[in-house]
């Protein structure tokens, strides 16, 4: 979304996330999620890439179709924003291992502008 933050908070959470994926999620290019640590899928993920478990949160990209999924790469990083693992799509799936990123604010711009639209198209 063109000058809206989604998070007002995101850079206080994670002070080390890098800018280029800061600003990718703030503009909803790239989806941060939170990585369910209890499941199963993870934990055997973890024997593969045994510094996955240092990882708190995946971030991807939301518009590449399913049958692309395995040229996605995605980042794993801890709690302050540090990058842990690149993963590919080809490497292991996120179905099942996610959820959302409760310590993260929508900014109120963010759900002012979602209040209004639908797509592209504002009511204002």
């Amino acid at each position: 979304m063109l000058g809206i933050e989604k998070y007002d908070n995101l850079k206080e959470v994670m002070p080390n996330l890098m800018p280029v994926l800061r600003d990718a999620i703030q503009s909803e290019f790239l989806e941060i999620k939170k990585i369910d640590k209890k499941c199963q899928k993870f934990i055997a993920t973890c024997e593969h890439f045994p510094e996955l478990k240092k990882a708190d949160y995946v971030i991807f990209s939301q518009h590449i179709k399913k049958n692309e999924h395995k040229y996605e790469m995605f980042v794993f990083i801890d709690a302050e924003g540090n990058v842990v693992r690149h993963v590919t799509g080809a490497e292991m799936e996120l179905y099942g291992l996610l959820g959302s990123c409760t310590n993260l604010h929508l900014s109120h711009d963010y759900v002012e502008h979602e209040h209004h639209c639908v797509g592209d198209e504002c009511r204002h």
